[in-house]
């Protein structure tokens, strides 16, 4: 048999290229949903000296598939102090020509055990202190391993345990990142090579048909597997696999080295790298662009602050990429020599991920004045509390004594004094706005919208308002927040149109309100759009498509404007709730002046 030889149930595995993904899968349980029994792999990896893979002259075989341990104690086989627990990955080379069998133990990158039924992973703590990882435990039961001093999250990241029932195991795996292991490797001297075994099922396998022949049963040893096939009693294949492969090796440090000291980057519009060195010698004022989905790796994080408004973030006390500026609506211009002063290499890496090259008309005077998600997320949000401003005061023409605080759980002044970004459910609004916006994260930052300017909405303090007005035929105790707030301002309205002041002629605003009928309209009308795309998540794929087009109509768009993306549609979701909400206030402003 040539060693290039698979069957077809597992030709799938030389096809695999583990190291070619950014997060390396390191260890992983994988159930198959195979015909009649279910298929399983396990996979874990050993870190093996070079000079000692180099000795193995490529016999991988000779590895043992799985992570051992010496075992629990127990008072029949330990006496005092004879416990040594620890955990290996075995070779066995069995001797030949009188030569003695060798077998040698290497280090498990992820450790594993079994008990009840249930397989854990632990990554090595050796390798988490190397780069003084911390553990933070996910919603999903996964431990994910950060980096603070970057900071830098899911550098590692472990499954919850696997749990063995009916003949299936759940899937498990832990990844690692490939720089902080390139790094690791690279500082120890050390090479990667993944360890497995794998059994799968199938009514076909031509491969296993040939090589059979006539036989049952074949069994091969190649140099770095062994491969067990056999026709199955009730018809089909089964083929199993023990074997191993070379993953990595030593190479570059790209964690250990910082490359600004050597290698530097070369930013647009600048084709000299530069080094730490080098952007010492750049003016205050030579900029570089980046496009602000960079913002994308903070916003939402704990520890970070992105300032909405000029694009710059900054890292606890530890570091600040600024001072930074927003041009047009996506780019932020920054200072070279700022940028890598003080800031983590890493962080600056990062950044000039999405450096552009800024052009002209991008630059020009005209392009500065284009709104950005900043001016976007402060327009509502300074709409919606001037909102409560003016309730506030209208309210106390009729005697009620409420905040505008209560009534939107926002307040202008406490904005003004602490930064309007600090304001409750204000942050995620803020976030930026990518061009290429997918549908469901349209849907996501339109429940974001919704907790600012609609479930803000105090449907007691409201309700109090409208009742104030005077008796009406319908239900009120069944409105909610939203359409408490549209009868408030169509009461408004109704009295502005007329000249009627709202807090004298209430009853007879009233009068007309019920006489109107659907005729009043809804002066809100956008934000009862926003509340619909709200809901839009929770009905059927198939409904969606309607149920957002009806929403959009009231924006004036339509399905084939989010034809490249959602981010312009989401622009003007912004821009027309804002402008929506300053109506308001203009209507309410002159009902006020009115008395």
């Amino acid at each position: 048999m040539y060693e290039n030889w698979w069957p077809d149930l597992l030709a799938h595995i030389p096809e695999e290229c583990p190291w070619a993904a950014s997060d390396v899968v390191v260890a992983e349980i994988r159930g198959f949903d195979d015909p009649s029994v279910p298929g399983v792999r396990f996979m874990w990896s050993a870190l093996v000296p070079v000079a000692q893979l180099e000795a193995l002259g490529g016999r991988l075989r000779a590895f043992g598939h799985e992570v051992e341990s010496s075992g629990r104690p127990s008072p029949l086989l330990n006496g005092p102090q004879s416990l040594n627990p620890r955990f290996w990955i075995g070779t066995y080379l069995e001797g030949k020509d009188g030569a003695p069998s060798v077998r040698e133990d290497y280090e498990p990158l992820i450790l594993g055990w079994t008990s009840n039924n249930q397989t854990a992973m632990v990554l090595d703590p050796r390798f988490a202190m190397t780069y003084g990882l911390m553990p933070r435990v996910h919603v999903d039961g996964a431990t994910r391993w950060d980096n603070p001093a970057e900071p830098e999250f899911d550098v590692a990241s472990v499954d919850k345990p696997s749990l063995y029932a009916d003949l299936r195991y759940d899937d498990m795996r832990a990844v690692v990142s490939r720089d902080y292991l390139q790094d690791y490797l690279s500082l120890r001297e050390m090479a990667l090579v993944q360890v497995f075994y794998e059994i799968r099922h199938g009514l076909t396998d031509k491969a296993a048909e040939l090589a059979l022949g006539t036989s049952q049963q074949l069994n091969e040893h190649l140099l770095t597997r062994e491969i067990d096939v056999q026709r199955r009693r009730e018809g089909g294949y089964c083929a199993q696999v023990w074997g191993a492969r070379h993953v990595a090796g030593p190479g570059d440090f790209p964690i250990s080295v910082n490359p600004l000291e050597t290698q530097g980057l070369v930013w647009p519009g600048n084709p000299t790298p530069v080094t730490s060195r080098i952007a010492d010698r750049f003016r205050p004022r030579d900029y570089i662009y980046v496009r602000d989905t960079v913002l994308g790796a903070y916003e939402g994080r704990p520890g970070f602050h992105v300032h909405p408004e000029s694009g710059g973030v900054g890292y606890q006390n530890q570091w600040n990429v600024g001072p930074a500026s927003r041009i047009g609506r996506d780019l932020i211009q920054l200072e070279i020599r700022k940028l890598y002063g003080g800031t983590p290499h890493r962080v600056v890496q990062h950044w000039h991920g999405y450096a552009v090259a800024a052009t002209a008309e991008q630059l020009s005077a005209e392009a500065r004045k284009v709104p950005n998600v900043g001016t976007r997320a402060k327009a509502l949000t300074h709409g919606i509390a001037d909102v409560g401003e003016r309730l506030s005061a209208l309210a106390a023409r009729f005697g009620i004594e409420v905040s505008g605080e209560e009534f939107v759980k926002l307040d202008r002044t406490w904005l003004d004094y602490h930064g309007w970004w600090q304001g409750l459910h204000v942050e995620p609004v803020a976030r930026h706005i990518p061009l290429d916006m997918t549908r469901s994260a349209f849907l996501a930052r339109c429940l974001d919208l919704d907790k600012l300017v609609v479930e803000c909405l105090a449907e007691r303090y409201l309700r109090l308002f409208v009742r104030a007005f005077g008796p009406q035929t319908d239900k009120i105790d069944k409105l909610r927040g939203l359409k408490l707030l549209d009868r408030t301002i169509c009461f408004c309205q109704i009295g502005h149109e007329a000249g009627l002041s709202v807090w004298d002629s209430a009853e007879e605003i009233v009068s007309r309100f019920e006489a109107a009928g659907t005729a009043v309209g809804r002066p809100i009308d956008k934000l009862f759009a926003l509340s619909d795309l709200r809901q839009v998540a929770g009905h059927r794929k198939e409904d969606m498509d309607g149920l957002i087009a009806g929403a959009l109509e009231r924006f004036g768009l339509d399905l084939a404007a989010a034809r490249g993306g959602w981010g312009h549609v989401m622009d003007t979701l912004y821009d027309q709730l804002a402008d929506q909400l300053a109506t308001v206030v203009r209507l309410l402003d002159d009902c006020l002046s009115e008395g």
